[in-house]
């Protein structure tokens, strides 16, 4: 696999893991990115499969599949992650939302079928000045007539952490870091000498570390104002952490910046988190008493339907409970 292949699989794993937030942060992220006014209190929300079996046999990996759920409607959303402009993409954009619809497709009856694409976006995270507002695919008819597909395009570079903040778009503060990719990359590719590089490339540095700095109080910001929770706190910290080492990994061994950024998050992290792993204790104390109350109506379910002659496989599946633990109740019985 080669370098830039990693880097990608690397940069849609952390994006990835900032569209898995909250139910707070995600449905607030989807109504900025998407034109929506979900309430969050309001709505449940799905991930969907993103894997695809062709015809060929060959499987094609989308990025990002959220289902939103109201009391009116379910709307499907489909999200791309790219670094870099790509010529196939609205190819591969009309090609992710087909295979959603015909998945979604068979669960329909009747004669006519009804293709109900996903409401799709593409978020390019580097500065290109060819990346236009919508990628446009058009599809030429037998009739001669041509259909027309767009899909919307976000351009990251464009959004300041103030933008972010203020559309409540948090799970993407952490990317902020990547602004700076193109410039100090521009600097390693020059014909500079190499002294020259390194002095060019620790500036850079140090106004990212300004960078980090900056989102990583932003986000104890948010969190004391109960923004974002602390899971939320702790992953948008967590891949804070991962962009900056991959741009410090990737243009040269500056071990005292990384130590510097490492010990910067960790002081944020650890004040914050004290005071949320006291309420913590107290949540988990009561979800015990919860759960407790919980497996012991299962086991007063699954009991009863045993009685009843019921399969066990049946019973472990609408009580929750293990198959061995049904087994076990129902040898109880029987003796």
């Amino acid at each position: 696999m080669g370098q830039k292949k990693k880097e990608k699989i690397k940069l849609d794993q952390m994006m990835k893991i900032m569209f898995k937030l909250s139910k707070k942060v995600t449905v607030n992220l989807l109504n900025a990115l998407f034109d929506e006014n979900y309430d969050y209190k309001k709505v449940k929300i799905e991930y969907g499969n993103g894997e695809f079996l062709l015809n060929n046999l060959k499987r094609i990996q989308a990025d990002m599949f959220i289902t939103v759920q109201s009391e009116k409607r379910s709307v499907n959303y489909h999200i791309e992650f790219q670094t870099q402009n790509d010529k196939a993409m609205a190819i591969r954009m009309f090609r992710y939302g087909f295979e959603k619809a015909l998945e979604l497709a068979c669960n329909q009856e009747g004669e006519e079928i009804i293709l109900d694409f996903p409401k799709q976006l593409v978020i390019y995270l580097e500065e290109n000045q060819n990346i236009k507002d919508v990628i446009v695919l058009q599809i030429r008819k037998p009739d001669g007539d041509i259909e027309r597909y767009e899909f919307p395009t976000m351009k990251y570079w464009e959004y300041t952490q103030e933008d972010l903040i203020n559309k409540k778009m948090y799970a993407l503060l952490p990317f902020q870091v990547f602004n700076m990719r193109k410039w100090i990359e521009s600097i390693s590719n020059s014909n500079r000498t190499h002294q020259e590089k390194a002095q060019l490339i620790n500036i850079e540095f140090k106004k990212l570390i300004k960078v980090i700095e900056s989102v990583g109080k932003s986000s104890t910001e948010l969190y004391e104002k109960e923004e974002i929770n602390a899971r939320d706190f702790e992953r948008i910290l967590l891949v804070l952490k991962n962009m900056s080492d991959y741009i410090y990994n990737k243009y040269g061994e500056y071990r005292q910046v990384e130590k510097e950024v490492e010990a910067m998050l960790t002081s944020l992290y650890n004040p914050a988190i004290a005071k949320e792993n006291r309420k913590i204790g107290e949540e988990i104390g009561k979800e015990i008493g919860k759960e407790i109350g919980k497996r012991e109506k299962a086991l007063e379910v699954a009991k009863e339907a045993l009685k009843e002659g019921a399969d066990v496989d049946f019973i472990a599946k609408i009580t929750k409970l293990d198959k061995e633990t049904v087994l076990k109740i129902k040898e109880e019985l029987q003796n």
